[in-house]
């Protein structure tokens, strides 16, 4: 069974972001990303900033980072790129701040999935004539967050497992909202032992 990181972005939503100045001059000049753009797009209206290892999408309500590669190295620049943004425009009316992880269980044998509804225990009794595959979607409530876990089935050997960490950030100063985001990499360590207790491993 392998475990595996597909995907891992920051989105920080506002009521006023101003793509008209991410422009690739404007982040290198701010340390934010010092890597040449594969391609870029420049607007008043949105921005993208794509590069070997990150890519960077903004409008006027979103702004979302994703770590193209998942080794430490870029994970810490997508953290960086977060923070630093934040301290350069500490002002904008912040609204929301997702950390997302989307891993892969794949192999012969995955974790099974048993779902119970009402006294109903045999959905397949239910829903008769029909092939079935099990997900499931959990809330988790811990401040100064709300996980949201989606687990889905990706064809017959494969369970994707979508961790979104959704913080309320409107009205808080930027200093807490840039301590949120330097949790990034913990929560990114938390998702992983989460995943290897859900395939049966145990830590060295």
């Amino acid at each position: 069974m392998e475990i595996r990181l597909e995907r891992a972005d920051m989105v920080i939503l506002a009521s006023a972001h101003n793509p008209s100045i991410i422009s690739p001059q404007w982040l290198k000049e701010n340390h934010l990303i010092t890597e040449e753009p594969k391609q870029f797009v420049h607007t008043p209206d949105f921005s993208l900033f794509d590069s070997d290892s990150l890519s960077l999408i903004a409008d006027r309500l979103r702004l979302q980072i994703t770590a193209k590669k998942h080794d430490d190295v870029t994970l810490k620049s997508l953290v960086g790129i977060g923070k630093g943004y934040i301290e350069l425009l500490p002002h904008i009316p912040y609204r929301a701040l997702g950390i997302n992880f989307v891993w892969l269980i794949e192999g012969e044998h995955l974790p099974k999935i048993n779902i119970n509804i009402g006294s109903t225990a045999n959905i397949s009794s239910i829903l008769t004539e029909h092939e079935l595959n099990y997900g499931c979607v959990i809330y988790a409530r811990r401040e100064p967050y709300l996980l949201k876990l989606t687990i889905e089935p990706r064809g017959e050997s494969t369970l994707t497992y979508n961790f979104n960490y959704h913080h309320e950030v409107t009205g808080l100063d930027a200093d807490i909202i840039i301590e949120y985001v330097n949790n990034f990499m913990n929560l990114f360590k938390y998702s992983q032992e989460v995943l290897e207790k859900f395939a049966g491993r145990k830590r060295k």
